[in-house]
C-alpha cells in the first residue's frame, strides 16, 4: 500500500514543536494570526512561459499545490482539477466528470471573491472562464507517494 507524504525541499530538518514558539508574540502575550497574504505565482503554460489562464488544461509543478483563484467576472464559474487520466474537463459547478471516482468536480467561484484550492495529489487544473484568474500559492513542500511497510 502508498501513503502519500508532504515533504520539505533539501535536508533541512524542521522541528513542528517550535511551531508554537514562532506564532507567539511575546509584546502582546498572544499568538500572532494576522493573514498578511500569501505569495502567488503564475501557472507554467507548457510553452516556456506563465499564464492565469486556465481554460484549457494546465499541469501543475508538482503534487500537492495549493491554488487562488479570482473570480474577476459577475457570475459563478467552476474550477475543475484532477489528473490528466482520463483527460481532464472543465465542468460545471457541482457536476463531477465520468470515471474520476469523485475527485474531479466543478467547484465554485462566487464572483467577484478568491477561491482557495489544496489540491492533494491532484496535479491538473482547467477553469471554465478566462475570468477566473488562477495562481500559484508559492510553497517550497510537495506530497510524494512512498510505499508504506
Amino acid at each position: 500500500m502508498a501513503i502519500d507524504k508532504r515533504n520539505f525541499p533539501g535536508n533541512e530538518t524542521r522541528d513542528p514543536s517550535s511551531i508554537a514558539n514562532l506564532i507567539y508574540n511575546e509584546k502582546s502575550g498572544s499568538q500572532k494570526n494576522t493573514e498578511v497574504g500569501r505569495k502567488l505565482i503564475a501557472l507554467p503554460d507548457g510553452a516556456s512561459g506563465y499564464t492565469t489562464n486556465a481554460t484549457t488544461s494546465k499541469k501543475l509543478p508538482k503534487r500537492g499545490a495549493n491554488l487562488a483563484i479570482y473570480n474577476n467576472a459577475g457570475a459563478v464559474g467552476s474550477i475543475t482539477v484532477g489528473t490528466n487520466s482520463p483527460v481532464l474537463v472543465s465542468q460545471a459547478v457541482g457536476v463531477v466528470q465520468a470515471s474520476t471516482e469523485g475527485q474531479s468536480v466543478g467547484i465554485a467561484c462566487p464572483p467577484a471573491q478568491w477561491t482557495f484550492i489544496a489540491c492533494g495529489e491532484l496535479d491538473w487544473v482547467i477553469a471554465s472562464a478566462a475570468t477566473l484568474l488562477v495562481y500559484l500559492i508559492d510553497d517550497a513542500t510537495f506530497i510524494r507517494q512512498e510505499s508504506s511497510r
